[in-house]
């Protein structure tokens, strides 16, 4: 044959295969593990191997093909029940997925197999299977001591229905039968439909070979996808035309079969599209939620004047028909946007895992609502938090099992990651039944770090103590391991959150557990935000960031260590001046200046500080679009972006965690 497949354009297709299958293999063999009995599972994991192991053969990644047949053959060990599962097996089988791992980030960074050792790993693997995999090979391919007379046959593969990849199928079919000395004369479509996939679920290979009709069934049929093959002896002019007849009739019946899904809907619904087609789509909404405020924007003015009523009720009409379509636009590219949490949940049980082993610990990792669903660029910036919450978790959180006996606890600690909705929120919460957080050493190293002095830590409650771990380099650990321990992290895992208007919360009690609970608005496009008047311009302070609004008179203040305050159900609450804020200057009221007879207040509750906003005046609550900052002034402390309201006017927006978190920094 002189026709060749151009396999670069099957490499996009064959990474996406391989790096879906690697995740799957990473969760399945976890839960192996737990449930050696499970066969479903010890099938899924045979199969992924079995694809992988096709795959990377008809791309012609040599290494790789031979690293996933032998987990193959282990698993087929499995199957059989001649090798068990144990804990041993499966960190072998995961440090292989690692090593696939790898060879599918080097194809995809060079476009080749990376150079690296299998040695260590094959060898491993080898000798769980208790045998040499080259020696059986050899064995298996010693010659026919008789020569056969050759034959010519038509070889009819059928593809599963699910095959994804139809013409690398068809191009590793070919390949096989070539390896297997079975000279392949010519195939039915030809071999440039093959490749560009224009045929069905079948297609025909003319083949000559001194092997029996069993044999090449079985070469066939060893390739992943394939469903099965039937073999017919006959002359060639005749298999030719019969084979032009059979692909009318494929043709017709794929005709049918493609109008009878599209009444049934037996095809789904789905479309893989560009992430920055749907950021320019949400760019694009934006627009459109500017222009129906500007458009709200005239007929409130028009509203006031008693003229031109019926162009006041026109684009009254007009404009609750662009917002009803805006609103509508918007949430499908909200949802196109959205990707349920196992995209980051289902990494983390093989991390828990590997964790617990290396820290002598039993551990059941428990994962709830991983369906719940998240806009990507929050997955995107969650996942490092997370990681750090359940490390934590698994070092300092769970005891030992001797210590937990001791205690009067099952020797397995229990770990549980849940997401859930609540509102236009998502709620991600990481728990443990471990030993809880020492608040008594919390309060003790706050003190010696001078971060509160002992008279403000006798008046604070235990759960605003807790608070102090997210403060940088604050530490209660004495030792230092490789997972945590050295001072750093939480105040990280907060100011990631908090970075994209988020809120972290801890509950702990000691010798019970500890809970964090992740707070993050369902998208970062577009917010609802109250707008407020300081210095003649217009702020917009996210509603998340908004405990309430309150109008305080100057008589119910009063001053605590020279600094204006209010109370606010039962809690002191710092008054400051958000336009000092934003100027980096002092921004709390001191004794002996003017104070205002009413406080326009903004109450904020982030950076672990309860505060009451000061600001000119109350504009009102609107749905803003946020404009990043960072291609024109760059980042700024206290500003998370800009908006354009119905007037046409920019409004910046207040990053209130930072702004708030400066205030600590600097002790005010």
């Amino acid at each position: 044959m002189t026709e060749t497949f151009d396999m670069e354009r099957y490499l996009g297709v064959f990474l996406e295969e391989v790096e879906e299958h690697i995740e799957r293999l990473e969760e399945n063999l976890v839960q192996l593990e737990k449930n050696p009995d499970e066969e479903s599972l010890v099938q899924a994991i045979f199969r992924s191997f079995h694809t992988i192991k096709g795959s990377s053969s008809s791309m012609g990644f040599q290494k790789m093909m031979e690293l996933a047949h032998l987990m193959e053959n282990l698993l087929d060990g499995v199957r059989k029940k001649t090798i068990a599962v144990t804990p041993e097996l499966v960190d072998t089988l995961l440090r292989g997925v690692d090593l696939l791992k790898f060879m599918r980030n080097g194809i995809a960074l060079e476009g080749k197999e990376p150079e690296v050792e299998t040695g260590e790993i094959v060898g491993m693997l080898q000798h769980f299977l208790g045998r040499r995999e080259k020696a059986s090979e050899e064995v298996e391919k010693k010659p026919e001591a008789i020569p056969k007379e050759e034959k010519e046959y038509v070889v009819k593969v059928f593809l599963t229905l699910d095959c994804s990849m139809k013409g690398v199928r068809a191009y590793l079919v070919i390949n096989r039968l070539q390896e297997s000395g079975i000279d392949v004369v010519s195939t039915n479509p030809s071999l440039t439909d093959l490749e560009s996939e224009r045929f069905g679920q079948s297609f025909e290979v003319f083949v000559r070979t001194e092997l029996t009709p069993e044999e090449i069934k079985r070469v066939v049929e060893s390739v992943a996808e394939v469903e099965k093959a039937e073999i017919t002896a006959q002359g060639k002019e005749v298999l030719l035309e019969a084979a032009r007849e059979e692909k009318k009739e494929e043709e017709q019946t794929r005709a049918i079969t493609s109008e009878r899904r599209k009444i049934t809907g037996g095809l789904k619904k789905t479309v893989r599209v560009d992430v920055e087609r749907l950021d320019a789509l949400m760019n694009l909404v934006g627009e459109l939620v500017i222009d129906r405020a500007r458009l709200e924007d005239i007929i409130r003015k028009l509203q006031e004047s008693k003229e031109v009523a019926y162009l006041r009720t026109l684009l009254a009409d007009t404009t609750t028909h662009i917002g009803r379509v805006t609103n509508e636009l918007q949430m499908e590219i909200m949802k196109a946007r959205m990707l349920p949490l196992a995209e980051v949940f289902n990494r983390f049980p093989r991390m828990v895992r590997d964790l617990a082993r290396n820290f002598g610990k039993e551990i059941d990792f428990v994962v709830e609502g991983e369906d719940t669903e998240l806009d990507r660029s929050l997955i995107e910036e969650i996942t490092d938090p997370l990681i750090h919450l359940l490390r934590n978790a698994v070092d300092h959180g769970i005891e030992p099992p001797e210590e937990r006996i001791a205690l009067g606890k099952p020797p397995r600690g229990r770990i549980l990651l849940k997401a859930y909705q609540e509102e236009n929120s998502v709620v991600i919460l990481v728990q443990d039944d471990g030993r809880g957080i020492d608040v008594e050493k919390i309060r003790k190293k706050a003190l010696a770090l001078g971060l509160v002095t002992q008279e403000e830590l006798a008046r604070m409650s235990d759960r605003e103590a807790i608070e102090f771990i997210f403060y940088s380099g604050f530490s209660t650990n004495e030792n230092v391991t490789d997972v945590s321990g050295r001072g750093v992290g939480m105040d990280i895992v907060r100011r990631n959150i908090e970075r994209v208007n988020g809120q972290v919360h801890v509950e702990s009690e000691k010798g019970k557990g500890t809970t964090f609970f992740l707070r993050l608005p369902l998208t970062l496009a577009i917010i609802r935000a109250l707008l407020v008047r300081v210095n003649g311009a217009i702020y917009s302070i996210p509603l998340a960031d908004v405990v309430e609004i309150e109008k305080i008179e100057k008589k119910n203040t009063y001053w605590v260590n020279k600094t204006l305050t209010s109370l606010f159900r039962g809690r002191t609450l710092p008054l400051l001046r958000l336009r000092d804020l934003l100027e980096g200057k002092k921004a709390e009221y001191e004794e002996g200046m003017e104070i205002p007879d009413v406080l326009y207040t903004v109450v904020v509750n982030t950076a672990r500080v309860l505060a009451g906003l000061v600001v000119d005046a109350i504009v009102g609550e609107q749905e803003i679009v946020i404009k990043s900052l960072g291609s024109y002034i760059g980042d700024v402390r206290g500003l998370g972006g800009a908006t354009i309201l119905g007037d046409g006017r920019v409004s910046l927006i207040v990053d209130v965690a930072s702004l708030l978190w400066k205030m600590v920094q600097v002790g005010g």
